[in-house]
């Protein structure tokens, strides 16, 4: 018997619960799942909610993610989870050491996934609930349900939008997938050397560890589940580097199964309210221009006294962000420069200026792809933003957390530094770059940063990479309230934030 799980993830997919194993925080513990046997053998009983199962996670902009779960019958539903001991391997050094000791609640008996949820044949038509997560505890837990024994089971954020998709059947229906992950770190290391956006940090002593650490991590891989945790809590302990994001290529299951979930995570998303007549953009990430225009001609055909732009959890990734600013100018605006790393020690050295890189101008959608072709091409390209046939006039104020990057933050640094914007949050990441995707063979691809941004002179003052210092400094938490109350202000003031471009308000 099989269940099938059906989810939907956000930008950063399943490491989004992987990253979240990483800082987990509170207390609680969890005995792991262990097959039943039955009286005289030593197999497991096979039974619903019993056994070893081949779970596999399905996302909207990647996967397959494959990983082995042990799932065991409870008074009233079901546990399961991955092996015990694991996630310390993986941690390794002082930490898996220490960590078992001093943080308990940190995988607990060093598990990466725990999940536990009611029998559905006991609902009587209702869906069962649960929770999956890295932890038996809050914040790091998410909601599932499910109405059949044999699924789908939804995963979603606790405001109900779907978050990811897996699937699980037993090993002898689905094995799990032939991979040496020990040749795609190779890999990954090779294109690194060959593409990564700085080539001189490929000698600092962070990369070297973090490549060290992936590769000392290789023995205790059993999965994709382990193999991407191993990146992750990699990266945890070198953070400056730009973690690169492997994953298998989506295939054409993974998209049939979202396209059966309900409010599943959009990259781009708008909604205006009735009472105050305020709109909403969320961006979780920016991968197509005309999506872009769709939303902004809908959100304007509305006519909203404002817009609140929510960037704080946007990871960018691709040139699609500007063609947003488009729609909120009314004037051209230099949107800077992107090189590669072979034309980087030009801009170290103060001569950015010196780089000859061809001009795009985005004024429609073509002329992202156009720009994006260019700068794979040459190496650099020179951007200018040009207003849209129809621009909204009304005031916007910007959402920024830590976690506002790539081109996310682009869009933050060129809406505030025009003064088209005011900004709302936590000093953005400082790391506007752009990824490009590799082939990583076995049926792997990964995202690598491997363009850098360097602004206009003129408006930054001649510093390279800045990040966005918020004009009213807010927590993540509470910069959605606080944005939304200075928004009321400018609205009552009649301030749209019109600024000339160029100059910062």
């Amino acid at each position: 018997m099989a269940w099938t799980a059906v989810n939907r993830t956000n930008a950063r997919g399943v490491l989004g619960l992987i990253g979240a194993m990483a800082v987990v925080f509170g207390s609680g513990c969890a005995t792991p799942a262990r097959p039943e046997l039955s009286h005289l053998t030593d197999q497991a009983v096979p039974e619903p909610y019993n056994g070893e199962y081949v779970a596999t996670f399905h996302t909207r902009w990647f996967g397959p993610v494959y990983a082995r779960l042990t799932a065991q019958r409870t008074g009233d539903g079901f546990k399961a989870n991955t092996a015990p001991g694991v996630a310390w391997s993986l941690v390794g050094g002082v930490e898996q050491v220490l960590g078992q000791v001093f943080a308990p609640f940190l995988f607990p008996s060093g598990m990466l996934l725990v999940w536990t949820s009611e029998d559905p044949e006991a609902k009587a038509g209702a869906p069962a609930e649960g929770w999956i997560g890295p932890a038996t505890i809050d914040p790091w837990r998410l909601p599932t349900t499910m109405s059949r024994p044999e699924g789908p089971v939804v995963i979603r954020y606790r405001d109900g939008r779907a978050l990811g998709v897996m699937t699980l059947a037993r090993p002898a229906a689905q094995p799990l997938p032939r991979t040496d992950y020990s040749l795609l770190n190779q890999r990954l290391g090779d294109i690194m050397r060959a593409s990564y956006y700085d080539p001189d940090a490929l000698d600092a002593a962070a990369m070297k560890s973090f490549l060290t650490d992936i590769r000392a991590a290789e023995p205790a891989v059993r999965d994709d589940l382990t193999y991407l945790a191993s990146l992750a809590l990699a990266w945890r302990k070198h953070s400056g580097v730009a973690m690169p994001l492997p994953s298998r290529r989506q295939e054409a299951l993974s998209r049939e199964l979202l396209s059966a979930v309900q409010n599943p995570v959009e990259s781009l998303s708008a909604k205006v309210s009735e009472k105050s007549r305020i709109a909403t953009i969320d961006a979780v990430v920016f991968e197509d221009a005309q999506a872009v225009d769709r939303v902004m001609e809908q959100l304007i055909s509305q006519d909203p006294a404002g817009i609140l732009l929510d960037l704080r959890n946007c990871t960018g990734l691709d040139l699609s962000a500007l063609r947003l600013v488009s729609w909120l100018v009314r004037e051209p605006v230099d949107a800077g420069m992107f090189v590669a790393g072979s034309k980087r020690a030009l801009v170290k050295s103060g001569d950015a200026d010196r780089i000859e890189a061809e001009a795009v101008a985005i004024d429609g959608p073509a002329r992202v792809a156009s720009a994006t072709s260019t700068l794979e091409r040459e190496g650099s390209v020179l951007l200018s933003v040009h207003p849209a046939d129809r621009v909204y006039a009304g005031p916007v104020v910007v959402l920024t957390s830590s976690r506002t990057r790539s081109t996310g933050e682009l869009l933050a640094w060129l809406l505030q530094s025009t003064g088209r914007a005011r900004v709302v949050g936590e000093k953005t990441a400082q790391r506007p770059r752009l990824s490009r995707e590799h082939d990583l063979g076995q049926g792997f691809v990964v995202r690598i940063d491997e363009f850098d941004w360097v602004p206009p002179l003129e408006a930054s003052g001649g510093k390279a990479d800045p990040a966005v210092v918020p004009d009213v400094a807010a927590s993540r938490q509470r910069a959605p309230a606080r944005g939304s109350r200075l928004l009321a202000d400018l609205i009552a003031e009649g301030d749209a934030g019109q600024a000339r471009p160029g100059t910062k308000k």
